[in-house]
């Protein structure tokens, strides 16, 4: 009998080839990592390449500004992940809001200055009618729109919050025809299809998402569709603040509304964002553990989720002015291939083949809906240029009368 302490021990031939075994596999392994990372930075480029390609009519700025607002759309939502997720833990997601609207505010405040114009960071620089009916909803729906998805994803999970998500392109579309927008047929089957492709990456998602035990209660989906409502208000309402001829034309024969530039919108609407935020945080959280769990490390990551927030809401803000609402909403849906595509290159996580479809749809759909605002414009050019022509040729029959 073998003594119980004593170790078995191979000949050498089975010890070289399980050496060789191991060696193999792990090389395998390898080889097949960095194919997986090659893809995935491989389809981050492609994205990028087809928004230029799609949005290549409207200019060079345009086209730099789309994808800044998606690269900085990830970077936000990759460092908040990494600021409430361990080592860090940092769950304060009320205070770290206020924070990036209060950044936004500060911005705005110093460019005013520097200009001369500091009046515009004040309410009085609008009618005050306007301010109540513009302002005040939007500084109401901003915390709701950042804080309650955070709320629901604590009741209902990430991946049932990117499903209502999904909605967000279509009912933008449609609370923003409500309000007066007028759409071309084929940016509306753009925006179908785009809300199909967006669909189908949050499917792909769900399907790699581990079950939430207790997630799929009524309180964590009431969270997430007033996420979503508050959503769809701000940006419909700040694409009527730099946009207003689009809602109301000029042949209704009453005076319309001045467009308003972006950075004057932020410093009205993102300082009254900061307070409702704070207002919502104090009641619901605590300051003083937040002070308390700020260490330097996680002070250096909510500043660098701060400056990527600033990043993003400017180039949010300036895809508003140049795309309006539905299709600004199309294109931030492009941030969850991005990520997933992310999570293959660097974090080894899988990317699913359907949601590389979806995202083909949602390219699909955001071209579809570009080429129905160019028609659209050529339609509003001929329309002005045929209303010219008729006014010249009366002018020259009143003299001959």
């Amino acid at each position: 009998r073998v003594p119980c302490d004593e170790k078995m021990v191979l000949p050498s031939h089975d010890l070289i080839m399980h050496h060789n075994y191991s060696h193999s596999h792990a090389s395998q392994q390898e080889s097949a990592n960095g194919l997986h990372r090659i893809l995935a930075v491989t389809s981050i480029a492609g994205l990028f390449v087809a928004i230029c390609l799609i949005l290549k009519s409207r200019g060079l700025r345009v086209v730099v500004n789309a994808c800044m607002f998606v690269a900085s759309l990830v970077s936000t939502q990759l460092g908040v992940k990494v600021l409430q997720s361990p080592p860090f833990n940092y769950r304060f997601p009320g205070f770290v809001t206020v924070i990036h609207f209060s950044c936004v505010v500060i911005v705005c405040a110093i460019y005013f200055t520097l200009k001369g114009e500091s009046i515009k960071t004040l309410p009085c620089s609008i009618p005050w009618r306007k301010y109540l009916r513009t302002v005040v909803p939007i500084a109401l729906s901003q915390p709701v729109s950042v804080v309650f998805n955070n709320t629901a994803m604590g009741f209902v999970g990430a991946a049932i919050c990117a499903i209502i998500g999904t909605l967000s392109p279509v009912a933008t579309a449609v609370l923003s025809r409500a309000c007066g927008r007028r759409m071309q047929l084929l940016s509306w089957l753009g925006v179908s299809i785009a809300f199909m492709g967006a669909l189908v990456i949050s499917w792909g998602e769900v399907t790699q998402a581990k079950a939430h035990g207790a997630g799929k209660t009524v309180k964590g989906l009431l969270f997430a569709f007033t996420s979503l409502s508050g959503r769809c208000i701000k940006i419909v309402l700040l694409d009527y603040m730099m946009a207003p001829l689009a809602y109301e034309p000029p042949d209704k024969g009453r005076e319309v509304q001045e467009p308003m530039s972006v950075l004057h919108v932020y410093a009205l609407t993102y300082s009254g964002g900061a307070f409702m935020s704070l207002l919502y945080s104090l009641w619901t959280e605590s300051i003083v553990e937040a002070w308390n769990q700020l260490t330097p490390a996680i002070f250096g990551i909510v500043m660098c989720t701060a400056a990527s927030a600033l990043v993003l809401n400017f180039t949010g803000g300036y895809a508003l002015a140049d795309l309006g609402a539905s299709a600004q909403q199309i294109i931030g849906k492009l941030n969850t291939i991005v990520i997933s595509a992310f999570s293959v290159a660097f974090l080894g996580e899988h990317l699913p083949a359907i949601v590389i479809g979806g995202t083909a749809l949602v390219l699909c759909g955001v071209a579809i809906f570009e080429r129905g605002e160019h028609s659209a414009k050529e339609d509003d050019s001929e329309s002005d240029s045929s209303s010219d022509s008729e006014e010249d040729s009366e002018e020259i029959r009143k003299p001959s009368a």
